[in-house]
């Protein structure tokens, strides 16, 4: 269910510790971005996810998982638009500007844990031509979630003109 959480946005639209240096570069799916992730995270491709998860790198020493997701916006809706759409579902969704791009941000839990003990996540979406790129982050605690910002603040457009 969390990755279904996670993913509403994309669907919807068809469209640590501290210390840990950034070490891999990771190029988002179908895009002319990247992102710079912590040493100590590993590929793990899809996870057998029935969701449209392009990708997932995790660690569980670190307690973060990051899936990559892209949609077709065909409809060419604004992040005014989805931000208003997540609101109405409950998510305090707001629009920043992150390394210089406009995105989404929004947080919550996952649903399906005791909310004690619920996984936690923050996603960010962002437009790139036709598509909304979205990079999701499942946290599992403080050090986790401070390093999502450093991980979301490395976003830069790639130089290899793919």
């Amino acid at each position: 269910m969390k990755k279904g959480l996670c993913l509403v946005l994309a669907l919807m639209l068809a469209v640590l510790f501290g210390g840990n240096a950034l070490a891999e570069k990771v190029d988002l799916p179908q895009s002319g971005y990247s992102v710079t992730i912590p040493d100590g995270m590993a590929y793990s491709g899809k996870r057998n996810s029935a969701d449209d998860v392009d990708f997932v790198w995790l660690s569980d020493a670190l307690g973060l998982e990051i899936q990559f997701t892209h949609a077709k916006n065909d409809r060419n809706v604004t992040l005014k638009a989805m931000a208003t759409v997540l609101r109405e579902d409950g998510y305090d969704a707001e629009i920043r500007r992150v390394s210089g791009i406009d995105m989404i941000v929004y947080e919550g839990t996952d649903p399906d844990d005791d909310p004690a003990e619920a996984m936690k996540f923050i996603t960010y979406v962002f437009l790139e031509g036709d598509v909304a790129q979205q990079i999701c982050f499942w946290y599992a605690n403080q050090n986790a979630a401070d390093l999502t910002l450093e991980i979301i603040e490395s976003i830069t457009a790639r130089t290899d003109g793919k």
